[in-house]
């Protein structure tokens, strides 16, 4: 859901039929009838798929690059819009931290089929879903300037939880140097995880960011990032006083080194942003992709990279309670039984 493109929807009536397996949509807008199908995709929508990512963020989009494993991965519910015989809408559920989470990712709708209401029914067919499926809460980021998408938000009763700033750069030439910052460490998931309990208000709301992504701060959280990322600590006066973690995040035909630097102060946040630039350099990335606290958005603007280009984003995290059928079954069931 993050990042994509949300049309903001004309004046009509839909009509519609759900049950658990898919949506029939009769719409009617402009006077024209458009019979639509929300549905599960399968192997065979994958040129479709990938039609509708060449078309999004000039060619860049990262849906192809993820679409196989959403294909095949029991906690991913991957659905689409079918008209016309083709899928000219996705949209992505993924269970979360034991399934009490729900992550909406990947809301695309095709070029030419923007602006008739797909991207509203098929997330109010993944809310749905996720109270049929005892789901605690649904999650998911996007960016402050997608004023579609946070329309979509309110409309589908999400309310925001946090905001982070995004540091995007393209050919970083220069790391500056931070002089007497305590050193930077490499760490395991468990040892990064020991540590933030020494200093637990270091991460706002103990809600853990990484690439466009959240997670709540815990230890099995800490292990699920860990199998892709690599952490980076440092200590003062035997507190952790920044940390930050990073990883290969791959694009079509590039790969971006993307981290998330959380810090007690502006020194431990240049000493850690430094310290990921100097991984870039060294490991040949070109393209990075920094998340961190608003607060250090000053202290970034004196710092130069050399890069060709480099910009910030804020990204916004969403978050829905979610009223589980499911839940409140086994709660009328107890109620039965205590009679």
């Amino acid at each position: 859901m993050r990042e994509g493109f949300l049309p903001t929807f004309l004046t009509k009536r839909v009509s519609i039929s759900i049950n658990l397996t898919k949506i029939e949509i009769s719409e009617k807008a402009a006077g024209q009838s458009m019979p639509a199908t929300i549905r599960r995709l399968i192997e065979s929508d994958r040129n479709d798929i990938e039609e509708m990512s060449r078309h999004t963020w000039d060619g860049h989009d990262y849906l192809s690059a993820v679409a196989d494993e959403w294909l095949k991965d029991p906690k991913c519910h991957f659905y689409g819009v079918e008209a016309d015989n083709h899928i000219v809408a996705v949209g992505n559920l993924r269970l979360i931290e034991d399934g009490r989470t729900g992550w909406m990712e990947g809301l695309r709708v095709h070029l030419e089929y923007r602006g008739k209401g797909f991207a509203k029914e098929i997330t109010r067919y993944l809310v749905k879903k996720a109270e049929h499926m005892g789901i605690h809460r649904l999650r998911y980021t996007t960016a402050d300037e997608n004023v579609a998408s946070l329309k979509l938000a309110k409309m589908a009763g999400f309310s925001k939880v946090l905001e982070m700033a995004v540091l995007w750069s393209v050919n970083p030439r220069t790391v500056p140097l931070i002089q007497g910052y305590p050193a930077i460490e490499e760490t395991s998931p468990a040892t990064t995880y020991d540590l933030l309990k020494t200093n637990p208000d270091m991460i706002p709301h103990g809600i853990l960011f990484y690439d466009w992504k959240a997670l709540d701060s815990n230890l099995q959280n800490l292990q699920a990032i860990g199998k892709n990322h690599h952490f980076y600590t440092s200590l003062k006066d035997e507190k952790v006083d920044s940390v930050s973690f990073g990883y290969p995040r791959p694009e079509p035909g590039q790969t971006w080194w993307s981290f998330t630097i959380y810090a007690n102060d502006s020194d431990g946040f240049r000493s850690q942003l430094s310290h990921n630039m100097a991984i870039a350099l060294e490991r040949g990335f070109r393209l990075i992709m920094g998340t961190f606290e608003n607060r250090f958005e000053k202290t970034l603007s004196q710092m130069d990279f050399g890069s060709e280009e480099q910009g910030t984003a804020h990204m916004i995290l969403l978050e829905k309670q979610v009223q589980s059928h499911k839940r409140q079954q086994g709660s009328d069931r107890a109620s039965t039984h205590r009679k």
